[in-house]
């Protein structure tokens, strides 16, 4: 399997549609954007969405954006829950005592939609 290019952006910036194309130009807000008069973001990258998979595309954030919010309550819920929990989670243990896979980020997920 080829690598495929990672790009990063703070926002977007613009975005255009044309010819059943849309356009999304994600931004980048760096040291020295920040450091220009008005601080507006660099263009990091050039999204190019077919206008028929916009609905698709912001059904699939929309989503993740619920997961992600889900997921942030649950863990403000835990942390409240009690110590005792924390502590036993820090230690890498599960209730009957045996060791948890520790190969993936802490509180990271994927979603498949």
């Amino acid at each position: 399997m080829s690598a495929i290019p990672t790009v990063f952006g703070d926002g977007i910036i613009d975005v255009h549609v044309a010819s059943g194309v849309a356009r999304i130009t994600l931004g980048v807000q760096t040291s020295a954007s920040a450091s220009v008069k008005d601080g507006k973001p660099e263009p990091s990258a050039l999204l190019v969405v077919p206008v028929l998979q916009l609905p698709n595309l912001a059904r699939v954030l929309a989503e993740v954006t619920r997961q992600i919010e889900a997921k942030a309550k649950e863990a403000a819920a835990n942390q409240a829950g009690g110590a005792q929990a924390g502590a036993q989670a820090n230690q890498g243990q599960s209730a009957n005592g045996q060791a948890q896979p520790q190969d993936q980020v802490a509180g990271a997920f994927r979603f498949n939609g």
